[in-house]
């Protein structure tokens, strides 16, 4: 029996790993920090994670988590000798900024332009042309990120954000500086020009220097927002525009030298250009999508990233039980007091009706939905996936279990 070592597990983790108790021994690291990232300290976490595990023949570490996992799962397998990706190669894509620069001497023609922000220095002029996009160098979940339509809304924008770049990229900036010393912290901002057209997310693995899509994902927002309301799997952009996007990720992924390890690369492409641009790479797997791909490929991609950890490659890929899947996010535009969650009389329901559902409810009873990590423009309170054969089957079971669940909320004024 392989031993596994998991980084920062989420309850998604717990939850997808499970199914592989009997064929693996997973050793779970303390839960995941990512609601007090002020608070947390990743070189004595490091430290105490390899202390706790001597004696212990380890044979793999992954960690799902884009922040701080799966960044921390590089250093511990690269302290240990084991398979993984490597630190330098996760770096090239955490940093917003060295991502976008690693990105132009490889793929020019897929780079937007952009431009490197310090918020601490006086800003007297815009970085460039109104509307751009604004992110930290160091972010997830869309958190900070924001379009920009207005000199105000700018200026607003830098002095909202010192909060945050003090704060939630301290381990960020903790772990570079000692493990791989970079120019620039995670203290800065990027500005970017600004990107329209459809949006999906490609996912790959690279194996010994082999290349392999494991598949493309529509990502479908609520209107006039940044948030995503669905992500429909597979795609239904042309195979000759995925082959395109393909050749442009294998081709950034083989200049940072990515290997060992799972990346999703979300784009934009522009119908009426046709123009294919990376809005970004993260370094490892998209858990949100694990069962979306073993419903339609037949292999979740869990089992992908213990076949990569451990240095195998991963078998092909046998065919699933339906033809699409999708994952339906619930949000609200207005932060509210949860007064009421569903339990799991109502969840055990749905998972009769549809066995192999994944159902997540966020939030806490008592508290606002604004009291755990969001987005800059909606509340996320819970998820959906679920499979079928065809998208109208797919909105059908996804109406039957919205009736099911019983989210209930307090308006904030």
């Amino acid at each position: 029996m392989k031993n596994i070592l998991v980084i920062c597990p989420t309850q998604r983790d717990y939850r997808e790993l499970s199914r592989f108790n009997g064929a693996y021994q997973f050793f779970y690291s303390e839960s995941n920090p990512r609601e007090r990232l002020e608070r947390f300290d990743p070189l004595s976490f490091i430290e105490k994670v390899v202390h706790g595990i001597k004696g212990k023949n380890m044979h793999a570490v992954i960690g799902t988590h884009d922040y701080p996992g799966s960044m921390i799962a590089s250093i511990i397998a690269e302290k240990l000798g084991l398979c993984g990706l490597s630190l330098q190669a996760n770096l090239l894509c955490q940093h917003k900024y060295y991502a976008r620069l690693a990105q132009k001497e490889s793929v020019p023609e897929a780079v937007p332009r952009f431009k490197l922000i310090d918020p601490f220095q006086p800003a007297v002029k815009l970085p460039m042309d109104l509307p751009f996009f604004i992110k930290p160098v160091k972010s997830f979940f869309s958190i900070m990120a924001k379009r920009i339509n207005s000199r105000a809304q700018y200026f607003h924008f830098l002095d909202a954000c010192k909060v945050h770049l003090s704060q939630f990229v301290q381990p960020f900036n903790m772990l570079v500086q000692s493990y791989a010393p970079l120019d620039y912290s995670g203290n800065f901002l990027i500005a970017e020009q600004l990107l329209q057209g459809q949006q999906v997310t490609l996912e790959a693995y690279v194996h010994h220097g082999v290349f392999q899509i494991i598949g493309v994902t529509d990502s479908v927002m609520y209107p006039r927002s940044i948030s995503f309301k669905r992500f429909d799997y597979p795609s239904r952009i042309k195979p000759e525009i995925l082959g395109k996007m393909a050749a442009i990720a294998k081709k950034v992924l083989k200049h940072i030298g990515f290997d060992h390890g799972i990346c999703n690369i979300e784009f934009f492409y522009h119908p009426s250009s046709r123009q294919i641009k990376i809005i970004e790479i993260n370094p490892r797997m998209c858990s949100q999508f694990a069962d979306l791909m073993e419903k339609v490929n037949g292999v979740n991609t869990y089992q992908l990233q213990l076949d990569l950890a451990l240095g195998k490659k991963p078998e092909k890929f046998p065919g699933g039980d339906y033809n699409a899947a999708s994952s339906f996010v619930l949000r609200t535009f207005k932060d509210r007091l949860v007064s009421g969650l569903p339990g799991l009389q109502e969840i055990e329901m749905i998972k009769t009706l549809f066995p192999d559902a994944r159902v997540e409810v966020y939030g806490r009873p008592g508290q606002k939905l604004s009291s755990f990590m969001q987005d800059m423009d909606s509340y996320l309170y819970g998820i959906i996936n679920l499979g079928g054969r065809d998208h109208k089957d797919l909105f059908r079971k996804y109406m039957v279990c919205k009736r099911l669940l019983n989210f209930c909320f307090q308006h904030q004024t």
